[in-house]
């Protein structure tokens, strides 16, 4: 994911109200990365088909994953619990905050809605489907802050809780060899 792109990751609201009646404003990093958020519900819309009018549809790395779009630039991708693509496991878009398609943002809103769904951003905040809301946090974000003073940006990736966030991602899994 280059510094620019900002991630998105659906989740379905409903798992997330599972424990109450109102939507979290952000999710620890450790329930965030480690839930499986799709393991008892999955999209009732042609999911693929939908995207595929979003973002052209681009050649993937993975058997178990389908991706659109450009790599370095607007993008998604979804991915499945097997090379079979029975059932889905994370839905994802990254949007480059060098040049913010407002029609991307909003399409990604619309499916978010069809799709009953909440976006995490990569600082784990929940946002609801809402352009404006969501353009104002791609604005605000690292990748925001990135396309508007690159160096700054950089300087700062040093901080705790971006190194916090980095370790953790290169974690090994939960069970591993390299874990033990």
């Amino acid at each position: 994911m280059a510094i620019w792109q900002f991630r998105l990751i659906l989740l379905p609201k409903r798992i997330l109200l599972r424990e109450g009646s109102i939507l979290p404003f952000s999710i620890p990093m450790d329930l965030a990365e480690n839930s499986k958020w799709w393991a008892n519900v999955q999209p009732t819309v042609e999911l693929e088909q939908r995207i595929d009018r979003i973002l052209p549809r681009e050649d993937s790395w993975s058997e178990s994953m389908r991706m659109w779009g450009k790599q370095d630039g607007d993008d998604a991708y979804v991915c499945y619990t097997d090379e079979n693509k029975n059932a889905i496991e994370e839905i994802a878009f990254r949007v480059d905050a060098r040049k913010i398609s407002l029609e991307l943002v909003h399409q990604i809103c619309v499916l978010a809605r069809e799709l009953e769904c909440v976006l995490m951003t990569p600082e784990y905040d929940i946002l609801v489907p809402d352009e404006s809301s969501l353009a104002r946090a791609i604005q605000c974000s690292i990748a925001g802050q990135y396309v508007k003073d690159p160096i700054s940006t950089l300087q700062n990736l040093g901080e705790p809780e971006v190194q916090e966030r980095i370790k953790f991602r290169m974690k090994p899994p939960r069970g591993s060899q390299s874990e033990k």
